[in-house]
C-alpha cells in the first residue's frame, strides 16, 4: 500500500529523490523526513558540490544528484545554530545570486584536546568571515518562531562543574507532571492588587539532579536522545561519515564522566548550503525541526519519558505502514460510534494518542481529512467551557470524568499540531472551516465552569479530610489548574501555525496572519483571565527559589513566555493589560535571577527559554522608559 505522506506534502515534491529515499533508508526513517531541496554544498568535506539536502526529524542527510548514496552529516542535537546569511557567492552567476539563499548550520563536535594541540593554528571555522565581516551579515527574522544560538565554548569539564552546582537541590520528583507546578500556594493579597507569595518549598540537601545522570549529557550541557533504531542505519544502505557515536550514546557510558570530560571539549564546525531559489522553504524546516527537536530531547530528559521511549526502542517490530493505517481506521470506526460512552472515548482517544506519538505516520492520517479533528473540537464544545449535561453541574465526580477526558482530547490535538508543519492538508482543516478553529481558541482560553465547593457555614460542614466532597474539590481544582496547562501547550502549537505561515513556511500565507489571530483573542472576554493565568503560572515556576523545574516545567516555561512575547508584539490591547495589571509580577518575581535559579543548564529548551524571558522583559521595559 503506498504511503499517504505524498499528497500535501510541499517540502518533498521531486518523484525520483523521493523513490530513492523509499528504496534505500527503512521505512521509519523515510515517514520522518520532514524535507528535501537541492542545493550547493560547502563544508570541510565537501566543495561546491551540487547535492540534495534531506532533513529528517533528527538528522540532515545529503545525497547526490542524482542520487546514488545517502549519508547522514549533521545531527540536530548538535546544531548551535542556524543562520541566513545576506551575501553574494562569487562562484554564482549574477541572476543565481540574487535569488540565492545561504543557510549556514553551525554544529558541534566533541574533540580531544590533545588532538587539538597537535593541530594548533589551524582555522576553526570554514568561513571565519561570516563570523567578522561586516559585508556579510545574518539576516534577522522577526516573523516566525523565535530560534538560538546555544553556547558551546566551555570545556566540558566546566559544563559538569555547573551541572554539579546546580544539583545541589536536586528534583523533589524527577517524574512529575506539569500540574504538579499547581501545588504550590495561591496567590496572596497586596495592597493595590492580589500579588502571588512566594512558595514554601523544603529545602533539599542532596548532591546529585536525577534527570541529568540519565547520560553523558550532564556534563556537556547539552543532553543526548536515548538511542534510537530510526538512527541506526540499515546495512548498505548509508555511507556513513565519521563515528557512529556522534549520533548515539555508544555502547557504554565510561565509568568516571568527570574524569573522562578532561580531555574533551566542544569545537564548531560548519555546513554551507546554497539554494538557488527565493521561494525555498527548507531553511524554515531546518529551524523548525530543530525547534521540534529541542522540545523533545528536552522532555526525554525526564525519566518517566525516557523509560516509556526505552521500552519503545528496547522491543523493536516490524515497521509497516499497512498496519498503521489499518489500526487508524479502526480507531477512527470505533470513536464514532454513537453509543460510545466518555469512558470508551476516553480510552479510544489515549490509545489514539499513544499511537500517534510512537508513528507519525498516524498524524498525517490525522490531517489527511478533516472529520476527526472536526469531530474532537466538537466532543471539547460539548463539555467546555461548562457541561451541556446539566447533572454534571453538580455531580462532582461526573464533572471530573468530563475534564480528564477533555484534557486527553487537548493532549491529543497538541500532539497532531506538533512537528506537522510540512503537512498542508493542515492548514487545509483549519481554513475549511474557521467556525471550528473559532471555537476551539475560545474553548481554550476560557476557564472550566466546576460545581461550587461546599462552605464552612453549609449544615454539614467538611471537617473531615477523607470525606468524598473534599477529594472531589480537592480533585477539580488540580483538574483545572491541569487544564490551563494543557490548553497553553495547545495555543503555543496554534500561534506556531500562525507565526509559519506568516514567515512564509510554504503553506500559503494568505490564508492566516498571526496578527489575525491576535486581533480575534483580544475581542473574547475570557482572555484577559487566561492572560492572567499565564503570568501566575509563570509566578509558581519561578517563585521556588531552591527547587529545579523538571523537563515538562521547563517546557511549559517556554511555552508561556512565548505566549506573553507574543501577546506583547502583535496586540496593543494585551500588552498594555499585561504592562498594567501585571507590572508586580515582573517587578518581584519575573526576572531573570529567578530564571536561572530554576532552569538546569543540561535542558536543551534552557537557552530558548532564556532568550524568550530577556525578550519579554525588553518588551515591558521598553514601554515603561517611553513612559517616562
Amino acid at each position: 500500500m503506498a504511503s499517504p505522506a505524498r499528497s500535501g506534502f510541499p517540502g518533498r515534491t521531486n518523484s525520483r529523490l523521493d523513490a530513492f529515499l523509499r528504496r534505500h533508508l527503512p521505512p521509519e526513517v523515510y515517514d520522518a523526513v520532514r524535507a528535501y531541496e537541492p542545493c550547493i554544498v560547502v563544508s570541510d568535506a565537501e566543495k561546491h558540490t551540487f547535492k540534495y539536502v534531506v532533513l529528517s526529524d533528527r538528522l540532515i542527510y545529503l545525497t547526490e544528484n542524482p542520487p546514488k548514496s545517502i549519508r547522514r552529516v549533521v545531527a540536530l542535537r548538535d546544531v548551535v545554530a542556524i543562520d541566513l546569511i545576506d551575501d553574494y557567492p562569487e562562484f554564482l552567476s549574477s541572476p543565481d545570486r540574487e535569488i540565492n539563499q545561504h543557510i549556514r548550520i553551525v554544529y558541534s563536535s566533541t574533540v580531544l584536546k590533545k588532538e587539538r594541540g597537535k593541530s594548533k593554528g589551524v582555522g576553526k571555522f570554514l568561513f571565519p568571515a561570516h563570523h567578522s565581516t561586516a559585508n556579510k551579515k545574518v539576516k534577522q527574522e522577526n516573523n516566525g518562531p523565535t530560534f538560538w544560538r546555544r553556547k558551546v565554548s566551555r570545556t566540558l569539564n566546566e559544563s559538569s562543574l555547573r551541572s554539579q552546582q546546580e544539583s545541589s537541590t536536586p528534583f523533589k520528583d524527577p517524574t512529575s507532571h506539569p500540574s504538579d507546578l499547581k501545588e504550590l500556594s495561591p496567590a496572596g493579597q497586596g495592597t493595590s492588587r492580589p500579588l502571588p507569595t512566594l512558595s514554601s518549598c523544603q529545602s533539599m540537601a542532596a548532591t546529585d539532579m536525577p534527570v541529568c545522570s540519565l547520560s553523558l549529557a550532564s556534563s556537556t550541557n547539552e543532553p543526548q536522545e536515548l538511542p534510537d533504531p530510526r538512527d541506526a542505519p540499515r546495512e548498505g544502505s548509508f555511507r556513513l561519515d565519521g563515528n557512529q557515536s556522534e549520533f548515539g550514546l555508544g555502547n557504554s557510558l565510561p565509568a568516571s564522566p568527570l574524569h573522562s570530560c578532561r580531555n574533551l571539549e566542544k569545537e564548531e564546525s560548519e555546513l554551507h548550503l546554497y539554494i538557488i531559489s527565493a521561494t525555498s522553504s527548507i531553511f524554515l524546516h531546518l529551524k523548525s525541526s530543530w525547534n521540534n527537536y529541542i522540545i523533545r530531547a528536552t522532555l526525554l530528559q525526564d525519566p518517566l519519558c525516557a523509560s516509556e521511549h526505552n521500552d519503545v526502542i528496547g522491543k523493536p517490530k516490524p515497521y509497516r505502514s499497512e498496519e498503521k493505517i489499518k489500526h487508524f481506521c479502526q480507531l477512527k470506526s470505533e470513536l464514532f460510534l454513537k453509543d460510545n460512552t466518555l469512558r470508551k472515548i476516553l480510552c479510544l482517544i489515549t490509545e489514539l494518542r499513544v499511537a500517534a506519538q510512537r508513528n507519525f505516520i498516524l498524524k498525517r492520517l490525522f490531517w489527511k481529512t478533516s472529520e476527526l479533528f472536526y469531530f474532537l473540537v466538537n466532543k471539547l464544545h460539548e463539555y467546555l467551557p461548562e457541561s451541556r449535561d446539566k447533572h454534571a453541574l453538580q455531580n462532582k465526580s461526573q464533572r471530573a470524568d468530563e475534564l480528564m477526558a477533555c484534557i486527553e482530547i487537548i493532549q491529543t490535538l497538541g500532539l497532531m499540531f506538533r512537528e506537522t508543519e510540512i503537512e498542508s492538508s493542515r492548514l487545509n482543516t483549519l481554513a475549511a472551516k474557521k467556525g471550528t478553529l473559532f471555537n476551539l481558541l475560545v474553548i481554550l482560553i476560557s476557564k472550566p465552569k466546576v460545581p461550587k465547593s461546599c462552605s464552612k457555614s453549609d449544615a454539614q460542614p467538611v471537617a473531615d479530610p477523607t470525606s468524598a466532597e473534599v477529594f472531589f474539590d480537592s480533585q477539580l481544582q488540580k483538574l483545572t489548574l491541569e487544564y490551563t496547562d494543557t490548553a497553553t501547550a495547545l495555543l503555543y502549537e496554534i500561534l506556531l501555525i500562525f507565526q509559519q505561515v506568516q514567515g512564509n513556511l510554504g503553506l500559503g500565507s494568505t490564508k492566516f496572519a498571526i496578527s489575525w489571530m491576535m486581533s480575534f483573542l483580544q475581542s473574547c472576554p475570557p482572555i484577559m483571565a487566561f492572560v492572567a493565568r499565564i503570568v501566575e503560572g509563570v509566578v509558581r515556576g519561578l517563585s521556588a527559589s531552591f527547587q529545579l523545574l523538571t523537563p515538562c516545567q521547563a517546557v511549559l516555561l517556554y511555552q508561556q513566555f512565548y505566549i506573553l512575547r507574543s501577546c506583547l508584539q502583535h496586540s496593543k490591547a494585551l500588552a498594555e493589560y499585561i504592562r498594567n495589571d501585571h507590572r508586580e509580577e515582573f517587578r518581584y518575581f519575573i526576572h531573570m535571577p529567578a530564571l536561572e535559579q530554576r532552569l538546569p543548564g543540561c535542558y536543551p529548551i534552557t537557552e530558548p527559554t532564556t532568550q524568550l524571558c530577556h525578550e519579554v522583559l525588553q518588551l515591558i521595559e521598553q514601554k515603561q522608559c517611553a513612559k517616562c
